[in-house]
């Protein structure tokens, strides 16, 4: 009977990994991205995107206000980690291979029937980087994200109105305009927030919302059923990709890709395309050193990634799982359920870690001390 429980957990969990995430982009980036272009081809939706228009203001390639440095996060005291799987998670930053560690727990069981988590062992959680303890969120809020740097989290109430959240025991702070789906997305020093909107991107900062720039102007036209923009590792640069014109697109299927291009955060101009046929999964999707990028399998989009090379736009290796990040190191961190695998570029499995049995069940957000 022993065996035949694993069996059936194992399972249940492996088909729990192919479910949609509240952090996955792909999901809601092609509801987001069909919505785009019904609204193109109807007088309704034309209609829709000039209130969208008055409500966002034009897009322009210049900076809204005056180019402020980001506000800078409060530095964050001297941390320890742990890896320990029972009783002591909670205590202290949790320790992930590869050097990052847990910057927030999210639900998946948001909408369901039963009652809302708000517990550290299945509720919103977030790291508090003051006291270096990680607290549950006792608000109902829909999901959240946590920073991979600095000192904050951002939740969503499920709609487009998002938050910051601080440390245990202040609250969230409104952020004004929100974002449209799929979400925000952090800038790896956690100081800025990239929004995809309906026509470009806006760049935000990540402690006061304020919009510090736009771009990308007319750039979703051409987008395929998953349309966002995601950071490039280099914090300067933004990228989107594109479908094929001469490839019929149909509602029926994905959508063909061409290729990505890329946006400068300076300017907000195309300043070159790169021949790779692929969405990115998100902005941790960007190798460190820019050669590679973690794109979804257009046959079945929850899983396996594809590492493709950018120069030539060739898969080089495929790895599973949904919630992927490129390392500093340049290898690769698959988290699932209670399972983080390191694996190299060409998706050769190269170290595992069993997490803590809490995190059944709830996302991820990684990030560094």
């Amino acid at each position: 009977m022993k065996n035949v429980e694993d069996l059936v957990g194992a399972a249940v969990r492996d088909l729990a990994d192919n479910a949609p995430r509240p952090l996955d982009l792909a999901a809601a980036a092609r509801t987001r991205g069909r919505r785009i272009r019904r609204r193109r081809r109807t007088a309704i939706g034309t209609a829709a995107l000039a209130l969208t228009v008055v409500a966002a203001a034009p897009f322009v390639i210049v900076r809204e206000q005056a180019p402020d440095s980001p506000a800078t996060p409060p530095p964050a005291p001297s941390m320890s980690a742990t890896t320990a799987a029972k009783g002591v998670w909670e205590q202290q930053p949790y320790q992930l291979p590869g050097g990052l560690v847990v910057t927030a727990l999210t639900r998946i069981d948001v909408g369901s029937d039963n009652p809302a988590g708000k517990t550290l062992k299945d509720g919103n959680v977030a790291l508090d980087r003051v006291t270096g303890r990680y607290w549950a969120l006792p608000w109902d809020y829909y999901t959240i994200w946590g920073a991979p740097a600095g000192a904050g989290s951002l939740v969503s109430d499920g709609s487009s109105n998002l938050l910051s959240v601080g440390g245990e025991g202040v609250l969230p702070t409104p952020i004004p305009g929100g974002a449209e789906l799929p979400g925000p997305q952090w800038s790896r020093d956690g100081r800025r927030l990239l929004d995809t909107v309906h026509d470009g991107y806006v760049i935000r900062d990540g402690v006061t919302g304020r919009i510090t720039s736009r771009g990308g102007g007319g750039a979703t036209a051409t987008c395929p059923d998953f349309c966002y923009f995601t950071w490039l590792a280099n914090g300067t640069e933004v990228a989107l990709p594109r479908v094929d014109p001469k490839v019929p697109q149909s509602e029926a299927k994905p959508d063909t890709i061409k290729d990505i291009v890329v946006y400068s955060i300076a300017t907000g101009q195309r300043i070159r395309t790169l021949p790779v046929a692929g969405v990115p999964v998100d902005s941790d999707s960007w190798s460190p050193d820019g050669r590679f990028v973690m794109v979804f399998d257009q046959a079945f989009q929850t899983r396996p990634k594809h590492v493709v090379d950018v120069e030539t736009g060739k898969t080089v290796g495929r790895i599973p799982g949904t919630n992927v990040h490129f390392l500093p190191d340049g290898r690769i961190l698959s988290i699932r359920d209670t399972k983080a695998e390191v694996y190299d570029v060409r998706g050769a499995l190269v170290e595992s870690q069993t997490l803590p049995a809490d995190f059944a069940g709830r996302t991820v957000s990684v990030g560094t001390l």
